[in-house]
């Protein structure tokens, strides 16, 4: 079942002791408590629900003993199946439960990746271009055309090299699916 805590008390949910478990959700959950911002509303719910559920509280503990045996087993059906999925969602994504200073600068990394790689496109192809001036003689217009010419056709001769790698990878491995199927 579930593991002891420090004190010896057992988790009331698996799955929730697993989720505040992954560093980014305890992060989150403590820097909400200690923000003073977010600590006062915590506060004034927690004494209003105190405040309101003293004068039910007897009612609904008559209740819940009643009730009991016919919602624990559907509860814990259910914080078993949320911890499965919670444990495949690690297998898939182990980046929630990395630190948050990581899973910050991965998310900054994909979100600046078109730009990054835009950047590196313009850098390649600039430099390209200041290689073809320099080498069609410097400054002049005539020298400036051609190197805007002979740009142009390295960037379509590249584009088409890119294009048959992708082909050919994947006349590969239509050919390698056609072997199995034929010997199989």
């Amino acid at each position: 079942m579930n593991k002891p805590t420090v004190n010896g008390d057992v988790p009331a949910s698996k799955f929730v002791d697993r989720l505040t478990s992954f560093p980014a959700v305890s992060s989150g959950i403590d820097s909400v408590k200690s923000n003073p911002i977010t600590s006062a509303p915590l506060q004034i719910t927690k004494r209003t629900t105190s405040l309101l559920m003293t004068p039910v509280s007897p009612f609904a503990s008559l209740s819940y003993f009643v009730l009991e045996p016919l919602i624990q087993p559907i509860m814990k059906q259910l914080d078993a199946m949320a911890h499965d999925y919670l444990a495949k969602a690690e297998g898939t994504i182990p980046l929630i439960t990395e630190e948050p200073g990581k899973i910050k600068a991965e998310l900054q990394r994909f979100l600046w990746l078109p730009w990054t790689k835009a950047q590196e496109q313009k850098d390649y192809i600039y430099g390209i271009y200041l290689d073809e001036c320099s080498e069609h003689g410097g400054n002049g217009m005539a020298a400036k055309g051609r190197a805007i010419v002979c740009t142009q056709l390295i960037m379509t001769s590249d584009g088409l090299l890119w294009i048959r790698s992708v082909l050919s990878s994947g006349q590969k491995q239509a050919k390698k699916v056609i072997k199995e199927k034929r010997f199989a």
